[in-house]
């Protein structure tokens, strides 16, 4: 961690000369004695004379730099634990306001989008060693928080896709080869993963495969895929694999990522705790030993120099009170 101070107004420090004119002798508040000579020695008095301009001085040095706001910046934390370095890729296509399992037309079920924020959410709160980026995708990807150690960030952007209506169109290939870019360039600290939260899938041309494939490759990325039932016409990825020609889009995109050379799981969702569980089975996999470096915010010291100023000048203001002003 760095120790050195900093001043977020160092100009203000030219006022610090200052702090000498409680130093000066003055004799504004001296009585007139006739004959000084016959006056006892007070030591203690000098002693308390001296004490009392030093308060004065460090009474203004203290304000002078409070005002110029010392603290510590650029500070680091090296944190450890067991964690890993997740993204959340969610869909935010129109179909995801939708119920979710829904069975006929007067289904009341959770929207889907509803049941995997609860879900995500608490998998969120329940990883405190994590690092975790937020991204959503329909017509196009959007970062709605980048990889960060705040979770309470985290949590907030992920409760904000609860407002407006979801997107007309699904671009899965382009959510996902925006959320392995997210990881390009930056130096890994933890194990990876991208959880990636849908109920649809897409068709994927031969090179938007092979991007996905090399870039989960080169950044050493797990990869989830959360799928969200509608009810029953939602294509069970789990029986047999019939003819590519016949497949269903969800069908063809788990065979594909079934094809990857990275880590590949798929969980199916049909209801609220389904989804849970599968948030459940992803956090038990992703226990590994994990340290970074954390950026910390600036620690400020300006209240610190208030209080010494504070407490000087009331030891004056005490003084004073009981300064004798007068022989009568």
């Amino acid at each position: 961690m760095n120790l050195a101070f900093d001043f977020a107004h160092p100009w203000l420090l030219v006022l610090l000369p200052l702090a000498l004119l409680p130093l000066l002798r003055r004799r504004g508040d001296t009585l007139p004695f006739a004959a000084v000579a016959l006056l006892p020695d007070d030591r203690a008095g000098r002693i308390a004379a001296r004490l009392l301009r030093a308060c004065g001085a460090l009474a203004i040095a203290a304000i002078v730099l409070g005002l110029a706001g010392p603290g510590r910046s650029h500070l680091q934390l090296l944190r450890t634990g067991s964690g890993a370095e997740i993204l959340i890729l969610m869909d935010r296509s129109a179909s995801m306001d939708e119920p979710i399992n829904r069975t006929s037309i007067y289904a009341q079920n959770e929207a889907k989008n509803t049941v995997a924020r609860r879900s995500l959410t608490r998998f969120i709160e329940e990883r405190p060693n994590d690092r975790f980026a937020l991204m959503m995708f329909g017509i196009s990807p959007l970062v709605s928080m980048p990889l960060t150690g705040n979770h309470g960030a985290v949590a907030d952007a992920l409760d904000a896709t609860r407002i407006g209506r979801g997107l007309p169109d699904t671009q899965l290939d382009r959510g996902l080869i925006a959320a392995i870019a997210q990881f390009d360039g930056r130096p890994q600290l933890a194990r990876r993963a991208i959880v990636l939260v849908s109920d649809g899938g897409a068709t994927l041309d031969d090179d938007a495969r092979a991007r996905i494939a090399e870039g989960l490759v080169r950044n050493r990325i797990a990869l989830y895929f959360v799928y969200l039932r509608s009810g029953p016409l939602s294509p069970n990825l789990n029986a047999t694999t019939p003819a590519t020609g016949s497949m269903s889009a969800e069908a063809q995109l788990h065979r594909f990522f079934l094809s990857l050379h990275t880590p590949y799981r798929l969980f199916q969702a049909g209801d609220a705790d389904a989804m849970a569980d599968a948030m459940a089975e992803i956090s038990r996999q992703q226990h590994f030993p994990v340290s970074f470096v954390e950026q910390l915010p600036r620690q400020d010291a300006s209240r610190a120099c208030y209080a010494i100023a504070f407490a000087a000048a009331l030891l004056l203001v005490l003084a004073r009170l009981a300064q004798v002003r007068s022989w009568q």
